[in-house]
């Protein structure tokens, strides 16, 4: 019997210690995104997709790499603008943009438990998009939609923000949850800068829920 307690107790050793042991996790999920912009309008839901590394060897700081697709739309009919040019421009009121984009974040945990993790993030990074009209073309292209001698890059620096918790598994796969800012250093997500009533820039509230592997 006493060999037996003892084998037991060095086996819930091992095991925790196995628990104990993951450095990095492979996560990948989706997220709910809402545009904020000059065509803000009606709020419009979309959805991108994501794949990333998690670091978890430090108890407060760890690092993150991000990369990640998605889409974009919004749409005002109402808007309205003033210019003094000659012929007036021709805006879009609609826009549909796909993106692209990757960074590196530093996670601060607030909490760090064995099965529970609750943090802030802050992150670096860049992203490419594409705003196109409702007919599929490339408003890039389209200079009559913008002020006069009015050019851009489609891609852009960008910082995000985030706060989130990682619930983890007995066997140290985990789900998580969390709530960004993207923090776009660009106002033309929606290709309107100009002429539009806002002097922010374009920004994504994204909501993200993501599956956790861990890579020991």
């Amino acid at each position: 019997m006493k060999y037996l307690l003892l084998t037991s107790l060095m086996l819930s050793m091992l095991w925790c210690n196995a628990q104990d042991s993951t450095r990095m996790w492979l996560h990948f999920g989706t997220s709910i995104n809402s545009y904020n912009g000059d065509l803000e309008g009606k709020k419009k839901y979309t959805s991108s997709f994501h794949l990333g590394l998690q670091l978890n060897k430090k108890k407060r700081l760890n690092g993150n790499i991000n990369i990640g697709a998605g889409t974009l739309n919004g749409e005002d009919r109402d808007f309205t603008f003033d210019s003094n040019q000659t012929p007036l421009p021709s805006p879009n009121k609609f826009f549909k943009t796909s993106f692209f984009y990757i960074n590196y974040d530093l996670h601060y945990n607030i909490i760090k438990k064995k099965n529970f993790i609750a943090y802030i993030s802050q992150g670096i990074g860049m992203i490419r998009f594409s705003p196109k009209d409702d007919e599929g073309n490339d408003l890039a292209d389209l200079p009559q939609t913008r002020a006069e001698q009015e050019t851009y890059r489609q891609e852009s620096l960008m910082l995000p923000t985030s706060i989130g918790a990682i619930y983890v598994l007995p066997n140290q796969y985990g789900v998580s949850l969390q709530a960004g800012y993207y923090n776009t250093i660009t106002d033309y997500l929606d290709n309107i800068s100009n002429l539009g009533n806002s002097s922010n820039n374009d920004n994504i509230v994204a909501f993200r829920f993501a599956f956790f592997i861990p890579l020991q």
